[in-house]
């Protein structure tokens, strides 16, 4: 399957670094073509560059500049086939303390809202009307707490609950047999964004290589509103099935 990719472009939000940067590199190493699209232009570019790719520096909670990096590869002739819609932030620091629903600062509010959600959203709503009738795929990356709690980040947990019903309503409205829209919902990833409460409470961490490997499967060969869960380096992945309505 892994010869579908062959010079096929592929748009990927939050990739200067952790799973967005992984995803990348496989996507490159089966032939693809990585556009990376972050704000961090000091590790982006270079593994842009290191991959054959492009970079575009893009701060995906802003909807004008989401609208501007996809019509620069429009006209450039590089029409994507696949996206993968991977940044996403916590509500704090992984070194800072707990801090209650109540407590939270108002610009923490904004800006887990603005990258985790809003981003996905702008990101659909530019690629959308390019991507039809490709035969390609947007996967988002949403989590395992977008289906369970997280009581030490509860607005990290509300933005991944809000990307798996986004995800699964949007794929039953697509009209076109020939896209995909999915999402994987991954348990704990060795990123630096991990809080170190959850390090230290003993929880399992999976490699960004393995995670990646589903991403790429996913944009691939997964069904359109598939929620695919991945809970360990070892663990098989599986779907979770709800019922369907509308």
């Amino acid at each position: 399957m892994a010869a579908a990719m062959k010079n096929k472009t592929v748009v990927l939000t939050g990739a200067a670094s952790g799973i967005g940067a992984e995803v990348a590199r496989q996507i490159a190493a089966a032939g693809g073509r990585p556009v990376i699209l972050d704000v961090d232009a000091t590790r982006g570019e270079p593994l842009a560059k290191e991959l054959g790719g492009k970079f575009i520096r893009c701060n995906v909670a802003k909807r004008e500049e989401w609208m501007n990096a996809v019509k620069s590869l429009v006209e450039a002739g590089d029409v994507p086939d696949y996206a993968h819609l991977n940044a996403g932030v916590m509500s704090q620091g992984a070194d800072d303390p707990f801090v209650a629903i109540e407590d939270l600062p108002i610009e923490n509010y904004r800006r887990i809202i603005g990258v985790n959600l809003d981003g996905v959203v702008f990101g659909l709503q530019a690629l959308l009307p390019h991507m039809r009738s490709r035969g390609g795929a947007i996967c988002v990356t949403a989590s395992l707490v977008g289906l369970v709690p997280l009581p030490i980040d509860p607005m990290y947990s509300t933005t991944k609950h809000a990307l798996v019903g986004l995800v699964r309503s949007v794929a039953a409205h697509n009209e076109d047999p020939n896209l995909r829209i999915n999402a994987i919902c991954p348990g704990g990833v060795d990123t630096p964004i991990v809080p170190s409460a959850l390090r230290a409470g003993g929880m399992e961490m999976m490699s960004t290589s393995s995670l990646a490997g589903e991403v790429v499967d996913l944009l691939l060969q997964g069904a359109n509103g598939e929620i695919r869960v991945r809970l360990g380096e070892d663990a098989p992945a599986f779907g979770v099935q709800v019922p369907q309505f509308g």
